[in-house]
């Protein structure tokens, strides 16, 4: 039989062990608990203290690890202590069935050394350089969603008729600095990348700590959004980072309840507006989230969320009029992009299917490195395990996580089935961010509580096999792939010889510099990039989609043409009559020179005339 002073106490570790302990004096509890008492407790009664006192604790604002680095400080009304694992916070944490009571306790807290967790920031660094160097090796020409948020960018607009203005006006700062070079812009989406994994680290230490921190932001290093798509920098990239930031910010500003992180929460979300409009899935998720929560409601009782509020209007307001002297056009656009996407009848089960699939493709890798992360595990262990995830995600941080990783995707498959629309695949890319926090909130045995070297052995050498992976992919996509087939890539064409050919038919019959390239948005964009003069692209000839074009100007000083369409003989193109009309053959070639199918082009000289032309000589 014990003696009064010494209880011994069943522990669930991170890792699905379970240890025994003696508890004899307030050093021994203080393993147990945060805070420490003030006389020396046995097993028995730091669990009942325990139990009342976590009775006490409102579950939406949680301990000080939960919420934030409050030292010392909580929201409950109780003054008891705290428990050490911070998801488990306002939880019953009596075991399932006949186990013994489980205590709260992790594994011996050890302090992650920087040998141990050094490998994070220098995997994370060396993706940085790889994904902005290697696609300049191996792509000759710029994505056409970047060509086409440069040539916006041109032009300082409040909004453009597809999108917010934010990713355009990236560009264009980018092209200040650096000019055509196209590492610069691969190295601008890792920037906005890398701002992800800031947010997502900064959510997941205030969720369950620095080591699952550390977890983390190496799982979303293993997703194709953040990887293999990463060199085709548009909107959804830069989303992608305010999305982030929006879900960190929101559940700082929800647990802590000062003015400046809701402030921060609406300045972030409204970014995210101005990158694109999708975050508003999110907007919409988190506000749900109040609602339902008997703690978020209330907040609409308190200033925090109202200025929160306010500092979203006015980060989105210059948008807002825009809009409204725009006649709406980017929703426009938004509604015709949706019937394009229609595919049929079957759509109704095919498009959410679909999106699902993309989805779970997504995390597919994540899982994956968890599953090597935790290696073989028996039968006990693996129960122990799950009921100690199932614990977690119990928790309001836990459900928090699970709320907005699934309402998304729900929302939208729903959407999908609803109206036949195909969701592509990169519209769903923000949704991938909870994910990561989600799995190393679940299974703390990935942040290696218990190893000397910081995270788990197994979880750091699957990371590290699994990241080249995604390179070898992307040079399969742009190296092999096209030499073996002989077709190329898009990102495989030449662009400054198409620029260079369009350049010297100018220069044969024009004087003056070269202000106006009409034509497709690839081909143009291409020309506008790297001519010398950089001129501005006029899209398809049409003001609705180039609203900067002064149809005066460019009727005096004329354009060249460069486009897929050939150019109707007769037929005035904006006014102007094209001549020396040259199918142009664009080249392709891989990083190793190995010649590619050329894809054709059309280009011609626009020369300007006193009045707009009605026909043109045949």
């Amino acid at each position: 039989m014990a003696s009064p002073g010494r209880a011994r106490a069943q522990t669930l570790t991170s890792d699905g062990t379970v240890s025994t302990k003696a508890a004899r004096t307030p050093s021994a509890i203080g393993t147990a608990i945060e805070t420490g008492c003030r006389r020396p407790l046995t097993g028995s009664q730091v669990i009942a203290q325990l139990t009342k006192d976590l009775s006490n604790i409102d579950k939406s604002l949680l301990t000080d690890n939960i919420s934030g680095p409050h030292r010392g400080r909580t929201r409950s009304n109780s003054p008891g202590p705290m428990p050490s694992d911070p998801a488990l916070a306002g939880l019953d944490l009596r075991s399932e069935g006949s186990h013994p009571p489980l205590s709260i306790v992790t594994a011996p807290a050890r302090t992650p050394s920087w040998t141990g967790t050094l490998w994070v920031p220098a995997l994370l660094g060396a993706g940085f350089v790889a994904w902005t160097l290697l696609p300049a090796w191996l792509a000759g020409n710029l994505h056409p969603d970047t060509l086409e948020g440069l040539y916006w960018g041109q032009h300082w607009l409040w909004g453009y008729h597809k999108h917010p203005p934010l990713a355009a006006w990236s560009s264009e700062l980018v092209h200040a600095a650096f000019g055509s070079a196209n590492w610069a812009y691969y190295a601008l989406s890792q920037t906005y990348i890398a701002a992800a994994f800031a947010g997502i680290w900064l959510l997941t230490r205030d969720i369950a700590g620095r080591r699952a921190a550390l977890v983390a932001v190496v799982l979303l290093a293993l997703t194709h959004y953040t990887t293999y798509a990463a060199p085709r920098f548009n909107p959804n990239t830069v989303q992608f980072a305010f999305w982030a930031w929006t879900m960190a910010l929101f559940w700082r500003a929800l647990t802590r309840d000062r003015a400046v992180w809701w402030a921060l929460t609406g300045v972030a979300a409204g970014l995210g507006v101005l990158a694109k409009y999708s975050i508003g899935v999110l907007l919409a998720t988190l506000f749900t989230y109040l609602l339902l929560s008997p703690s978020g409601r209330r907040h609409f009782a308190r200033p925090g969320f109202y200025i929160g509020l306010a500092a979203f209007l006015a980060v989105i307001a210059p948008h807002l009029i825009w809009l409204l002297q725009n006649d709406f056009v980017t929703l426009g656009y938004l509604a015709d992009r949706g019937d394009e996407t229609l595919i049929g009848p079957s759509g109704h089960l095919v498009g959410p299917l679909s999106f699902l699939g993309d989805q779970l493709f997504a995390i597919v890798p994540m899982l994956l490195a968890a599953g090597i992360g935790l290696g073989a595990l028996g039968r006990e262990r693996t129960g122990r395990l799950v009921r100690l995830a199932r614990q977690r995600l119990r928790s309001p941080a836990g459900g928090y996580l699970v709320f907005v990783y699934l309402v998304p995707i729900i929302a939208l498959a729903i959407a999908s089935a609803a109206t036949g629309i195909r969701i592509r695949t990169m519209w769903g890319m923000s949704f991938v961010l909870a994910a990561p926090p989600l799995l190393a909130l679940a299974l703390p045995a990935l942040a290696g509580q218990g190893f000397s070297g910081g995270i788990a052995p197994r979880f750091r050498i699957a990371a590290l096999a699994l990241a080249p992976l995604f390179l070898a992919g992307f040079t399969v996509l742009m190296l092999v792939k096209p030499g073996l087939s002989g077709t190329p890539n898009i990102m495989n064409l030449d662009g400054p010889a198409l620029s260079s050919a369009v350049e010297t038919l100018w220069r044969h019959s024009q004087s003056g510099p070269l202000e106006t390239v009409i034509g497709t948005i690839p081909e143009a964009g291409t020309v506008a990039l790297y001519a010398g003069s950089r001129p501005q692209v006029f899209e398809d000839a049409d003001p609705a989609l180039s609203p900067w074009v002064d149809p005066a100007r460019l009727l005096q000083t004329g354009a060249a043409y460069a486009s897929r369409r050939q150019p109707v003989p007769g037929q005035p193109i904006a006014g102007l009559c094209p001549q020396a009309v040259t199918a142009y053959p664009w080249p392709a070639r891989t990083a190793l020179g190995t010649a590619l199918q050329d894809r054709t082009v059309w280009i011609a000289v626009l020369p300007g005339r006193a009045a707009p032309a009605t026909t043109c000589p045949g």
